[in-house]
């Protein structure tokens, strides 16, 4: 794949989430998650200072980063079985001077083992049915961690409602979240829509939650 080459440093001075999607390295086919999702996805995993969160299925790594930034004291363990992503992730990683971001190459469930255990936080981002990721996923989070799965497939969203509902999760929320971008071409102006994403959300309970 012909990377671009490494950018210079990139500084962002606010306090608030969402980096603009142009201060990412991307390439053909690898782009980041826009960053009006981005915001909404970090809304709901809800990370705290200290948190520790595991991203799988991280591609070129732009929430990752997000949540890393936003957590000085926190460290984020990413899992990502694309060589081309991990080469676009390490590439963002230096760029931001990310130092609290691991990157980890494998796949779920087989390569969770390489993640520190009992994550109080896990971003779960999936094309197809969840099968048993999602439930080695939710063995390691923590009593009243947080999950939030992203998908862009109904087959998914059905799986992860399905399966949380018989795991008893607490506080479970979904959304379809649609971005739309006013575009210019010449003198017309349209607004056009990224590719929509269902966002999933649940707590896992305490064990001595009232059934």
């Amino acid at each position: 794949m012909d990377l671009r080459a490494p950018a210079d440093s990139y500084q962002w001075d606010f306090v608030t989430p969402g980096l603009p999607d142009s201060s990412f390295v991307d390439a053909p086919g690898f782009s980041p998650t826009p960053m009006e999702l981005r915001v909404m996805l970090l809304a709901h995993l809800r990370p705290r200072p200290d948190s520790l969160v595991w991203d799988v299925g991280g591609g070129t790594g732009a929430l990752a980063l997000e949540i890393a930034r936003l957590m000085p004291k926190g460290v984020v363990h990413t899992l990502e079985r694309d060589p081309e992503a991990i080469e676009l992730l390490e590439q963002n990683r230096r760029r931001f001077g990310i130092t609290n971001l691991h990157i980890h190459a494998g796949a779920a469930p087989d390569d969770l083992a390489q993640l520190p255990a009992h994550p109080d936080r896990v971003l779960l981002e999936v094309g197809r049915p969840l099968g048993g990721v999602l439930l080695a996923v939710w063995k390691a989070l923590v009593p009243k961690g947080r999950l939030v799965i992203s998908t862009a497939s109904l087959e998914g969203l059905v799986d992860a409602t399905d399966t949380l509902s018989q795991l008893a999760a607490t506080d479970v929320q979904v959304v379809q979240a649609t971005v739309h971008r006013m575009q210019r071409r010449g003198s017309q102006a349209k607004l056009a829509a990224a590719e929509p994403l269902f966002l999933i959300a649940a707590e896992r309970p305490s064990p001595d939650a009232p059934c």
